[in-house]
């Protein structure tokens, strides 16, 4: 089966399979962002159970409130991120990677921050904290590091046809491409050519006069060009179509662009792999061979190595399935499926994630009032 077989991103990166265990948020961190021994029992349980390679939930590469999530934008998180990556190499043969992102003001008012609103300024300082963020997740001990540049953040929403910049930074694709490039070249700059950077980009964003295919494909291949060494490709998670709710800040996994970015059980199975498939084979036939991860509701190994098997994707990414059962991985490798514990994408943890509580999967609770992962 394929996807229990290693593989090589680039020449730098070693998998032990084709498992990508894809950011999913623990609402672990302190409130200052700061790493937690519960946040790393965690990561360190995805680790152990098998997925070859897991990318963290985000983490913010500036200064400015953002709740329990991770940050990079100074040297002082670096010793906390060092012992998480020291404790899953020690542990386990998993390869770990931080998602980086930089996000907008929004506040329960209704108030939303457009990349509309920033400043010339504001926009030339991106790059660099990208840059810094990305060195000190080398001196941290990550095996790589992936750029967010999807759903309804600020690297996506300057990809998307929903930007109306009247600049070099808006209108045009070329003009919308144009941060992107420049967060990627500067962040290549930082960490190396021998240390792996990736890139998560919405291959459909799903609203009304956003990006579909028809951008995300040359949005890829831009990327492939800059030297990017892996696409994980996802979708959704857009503002423009959230549903608002009184008192509360905007959330872009409410409407149905993010409930393509998270499918829940009414949705197909595999219903975003064609995404990944279209944007690999352009890759393909443009020349590149970098790596294209899919996601989105792929529940077993066998849904998984089918489509490895047709060419659609290169890694699988298992995110609700494994937060679920964290040894998905091995169950399925050691061919004891009836010991899986089964996610059914009730999408209580999405809710959870909503509520800044910590996240845990449904079916770990038990009647008596107890939670119990699933063990190996």
């Amino acid at each position: 089966m394929l996807l229990f077989e290693p593989y090589r991103i680039n020449a730098n990166l070693q998998l032990e399979n084709r498992i990508v265990m894809p950011p999913v948020v623990t609402r672990l961190a302190t409130s200052e962002g700061h790493v937690t021994e519960k946040l790393i029992e965690r990561y360190l349980m995805y680790a152990d159970g098998g997925a070859g390679f897991v990318i963290t939930e985000a983490v913010s590469v500036k200064e400015q409130k953002s709740g329990q999530l991770l940050r990079l934008n100074s040297d002082t998180f670096v010793p906390g991120l060092k012992a998480l990556t020291q404790r899953v190499h020690d542990l386990t043969p998993c390869k770990i990677a931080p998602q980086i992102i930089h996000f907008m003001k929004i506040a329960r008012s209704g108030y939303r921050q457009k990349v509309e609103d920033l400043t010339i300024e504001e926009i030339n300082g991106i790059p660099r904290l990208f840059a810094e963020a990305a060195a000190r997740a080398r001196e941290a001990g990550f095996d790589a590091v992936e750029l967010h540049y999807a759903h309804a953040y600020t690297m996506a929403s300057f990809l998307s046809r929903h930007n109306h910049r009247k600049d070099d930074y808006g209108g045009t694709l070329k003009k919308r491409l144009r941060l992107a490039e420049e967060v990627l070249i500067a962040t290549r700059k930082a960490v190396g050519d021998d240390f792996v950077i990736g890139a998560r980009i919405n291959g459909d964003e799903f609203t009304l006069g956003g990006n579909t295919p028809a951008q995300s494909k040359p949005i890829a291949l831009r990327l492939a060009e800059l030297g990017l060494d892996y696409i994980s490709v996802s979708a959704g998670g857009r503002f423009e179509d959230a549903v608002p709710r009184p008192g509360e800040a905007l959330d872009p996994y409410t409407g149905y662009s993010g409930h393509r970015t998270m499918p829940p059980s009414w949705m197909d199975e595999k219903v975003n792999v064609h995404l990944a498939a279209e944007i690999k084979a352009v890759l393909n036939q443009s020349g590149y061979t970098l790596p294209v991860i899919t996601t989105g509701r792929i529940p077993d190994a066998q849904t998984a190595s089918g489509i490895l098997d047709k060419n659609q994707a290169d890694l699988i990414g298992i995110a609700r399935p494994i937060l679920c059962d964290p040894y998905w991985p091995t169950k399925y490798k050691e061919n004891r499926e009836k010991d899986v514990l089964k996610c059914i994408y009730c999408n209580e943890c999405r809710e959870a994630e909503g509520a800044f509580q910590e996240v845990i999967c449904a079916r770990w609770k038990k009647k008596d009032g107890s939670i119990v992962p699933p063990t190996r």
